[in-house]
């Protein structure tokens, strides 16, 4: 399988309708990535809390090293700024647990 049908590209990146606790974040981050990939920001990690782009870093440990200082034990997004995201293929089990305990 190539190295690009492992990876969507950052356009085709789904909206989160989900009400899970990083929806919101996500979501800006779709609507963040192409101006920050267009800056040069490809391969640093940024911080986002809420609809706030907190700040970019080079390094992963540095992301989670401020949010951990501004935001401990709260839920923040840190992601790595790419233009193909990898995709993640779980076990079908954990797709019929997850499906099923969504719809009780």
């Amino acid at each position: 399988m190539s190295e690009r049908k492992r990876a969507i590209h950052w356009t085709e990146l789904p909206e989160d309708t989900s009400s899970g606790p990083l929806a919101t974040e996500s979501n800006f981050y779709r609507r963040m990535i192409g101006r920050l990939l267009t800056e040069g920001h490809e391969g640093r990690w940024l911080l986002i809390k809420g609809e706030e782009l907190i700040g970019i870093w080079d390094t992963r440990e540095e992301a989670f090293a401020a949010a951990s200082e501004r935001f401990f034990r709260q839920a923040v997004f840190v992601k790595q700024i790419l233009e193909w995201e990898p995709l993640i293929r779980l076990p079908l089990r954990w797709y019929l647990w997850h499906n099923s305990r969504s719809q009780s």
